[in-house]
């Protein structure tokens, strides 16, 4: 027999179940059909030599049907969701490039607006899902996301952790990463624009760390900044020398390297 190949939508669609469930049994995975698929008409034969129900446009021998196992080994994603999520997406027009779907003894067709149907054949398909394909070129070819990525699951305790420490670690490098960006400008006697979250704090408000040890001495006998600026608002200053604390230790931790 000739080579031949899987359409690209089916493999796009392998790619995808492999994308959400990277751990699933591949036990009952297949495309190319056995030598009982060959002695009957299936999607699953090559379209160019097999017994196939529909016969299309190129010469390519083609195989137009794959099993995928059921087992995904995910939390909250079962091959249920799948099947009714991608028929979902057929009923309403969204996809067009499945004929039916086959699992768990019912069949789903394009040919019945995907009502869903007692299935009788010899397999009762419990341990995978069939999913055949159109015969239509631009359909088989078509390499277009399923979208199984949107297919909603529960978030898991693991995956809740997950997601809370990871946001917790970011947060605090972001931290970490510009404390020490000014802490190092500081200790070079780079100006730095002192960034507090507060309203009244004036535009181009600057300040190294002499400045900010100079003003305490300089606003109780001058009334005025080590830099002859004016006092800033009630509360600013403040502000500022709590942040001082924080960016202290970070100089220091920076100082002992020099």
């Amino acid at each position: 027999m000739a080579a031949w190949v899987l359409i690209p939508c089916l493999k796009q669609l392998f790619a995808e179940f492999d994308w959400i469930a990277p751990r699933r049994d591949k036990a009952s995975d297949g495309s190319i059909g056995d030598t009982a698929h060959q002695q009957e008409s299936s999607d699953h034969n090559r379209d160019e030599e097999g017994n196939v129900p529909i016969h299309d446009a190129d010469k390519v021998n083609e195989v137009h049907a794959i099993d995928v196992t059921a087992m995904l080994d995910e939390s909250d994603l079962t091959m249920e969701k799948v099947v009714q999520f991608l028929l979902g997406r057929c009923r309403s027009g969204a996809e067009k490039r499945l004929r039916y779907i086959i699992f768990n003894r019912r069949i789903w067709a394009a040919s019945s607006n995907w009502v869903q149907k007692t299935y009788a054949g010899a397999s009762s398909h419990t341990e995978h899902a069939h999913f055949s394909a159109s015969y239509e070129s631009a359909h088989e070819a078509s390499t277009a996301s399923w979208h199984l990525e949107d297919i909603p699951v529960a978030l898991t305790a693991a995956d809740k952790a997950w997601i809370t420490n990871t946001i917790a670690a970011k947060t605090q490098q972001a931290i970490d990463a510009r404390l020490a960006k000014i802490g190092d400008a500081v200790v070079h006697g780079q100006k730095m624009p002192w960034s507090v979250d507060d309203p009244k704090v004036p535009n181009g408000y600057q300040r190294d760390l002499a400045d900010l040890a100079g003003d305490v001495w300089s606003l109780g006998m001058r009334g005025k900044t080590r830099g002859g600026g004016p006092v800033p608002p009630d509360g600013v200053y403040g502000q500022l020398l709590a942040e001082l604390a924080q960016l202290s230790a970070k100089v220091d931790a920076l100082q002992a390297k020099r």
